[in-house]
């Protein structure tokens, strides 16, 4: 595989370079796109895997410090575009080795099903992937505030008195996730207004670009997973609380209650209550990481997290198909 899970920094370059060489490995399934770019003009990229006529949205980097979760979808898209690929072959060779059976053939046989859906998935999606929405705000996490190019950009975030390593805003020091236009949204100064940031204009773009059908969004720590919207009617919920039980079900992650939603203080504006206010879709954030971890995430954690949301993305195109 392409992806190194256990490369010691996965940088924003690295991943850009990934994601073109992953474009041309898989040009008949993966198409790089560019949704926007960073205030310290750092492209947003989005990869296209798929080529079905139905979407789905999965993002993650939203906060700078959540490091974890770009590299572990970027190598998700890898993971499913080598199984659509390679289901065809694998499975001329399972009916040839059904002619002369070995003690590892359920196990390859069980494969080949697996492959089998992971390419009618993405025979009826396309899976958009923006793995790193907050580019600027992942290398500051990553390498400090000597990432940022643009003096005053830099000089602001110095400003902010905040360890590079809790970095969890983007350049201008915005948190990102408390920028969507929603109902729940407040202001928390006279010069905070929503969607001012770049990074939540392109996501909101990207939205409304697409007639998607479900909106996924990978955050850290907790692994928990948050479906309830107090402001959405009870059937939507409800079929909200229908996908966030199986998801746990895969995962083993908890479900935080209704209560919980947000906090009292919280000023509001997620990504996901932006997405399920305007579209009434499908829409849930993933906390992976255990709430113990510490900033910044340890590596060891990219191979634990794959092994749990690599079926996630599959199971939800299944429900809301």
């Amino acid at each position: 595989m392409m992806i190194n899970l256990n490369e010691p920094i996965y940088s924003y370059d690295r991943l850009v370079t990934d994601a073109k060489k992953l474009t041309k490995q898989y040009d008949n399934i993966i198409k790089y796109v560019t949704i926007g770019t960073s205030h310290d003009n750092r492209d947003i990229v989005m990869l296209k895997l798929g080529v079905g006529q139905k979407f789905l949205i999965c993002s993650a980097g939203v906060h700078g410090r959540e490091t974890i979760n770009p590299i572990v979808l970027m190598h998700i898209i890898e993971y499913y575009a080598d199984l659509y690929i390679n289901h065809k072959q694998q499975k001329i060779e399972l009916l040839s080795k059904l002619m002369n059976p070995n003690a590892h053939l359920g196990a390859e046989y069980e494969q080949m099903l697996y492959g089998a859906c992971i390419y009618e998935l993405l025979q009826t999606y396309t899976i958009l992937f923006v793995p790193l929405l907050n580019p600027d705000g992942y290398m500051i996490s990553l390498m400090g505030f000597d990432a940022i190019r643009e003096p005053l950009l830099r000089r602001k975030c110095q400003s902010m008195e905040i360890s590079h390593l809790e970095w969890k805003f983007n350049a201008r020091g915005i948190d990102l996730n408390r920028n969507f236009p929603s109902q729940l949204w407040k202001s928390k100064n006279t010069k905070d207004y929503a969607a001012s940031e770049n990074e939540t204009k392109a996501l909101i773009f990207l939205f409304h670009e697409y007639k998607s059908s479900g909106f996924l969004d990978f955050h850290s720590r907790g692994k928990s997973i948050y479906y309830y919207r107090n402001v959405m009617s009870d059937s939507y919920n409800i079929k909200q609380l229908e996908i966030a039980n199986r998801f746990k079900e895969i995962t083993n992650y908890e479900l935080v209650l209704p209560e919980l939603e947000i906090d009292t203080d919280d000023s509001g504006g997620n990504t996901v209550h932006y997405y399920s206010e305007r579209f009434n879709k499908p829409a849930l954030t993933i906390e992976t990481v255990e709430d113990e971890a510490t900033f910044p995430l340890d590596v060891e954690y990219r191979d634990s997290t794959f092994e749990e949301l690599k079926l996630v993305i599959f199971e939800f195109g299944s429900m809301i198909i």
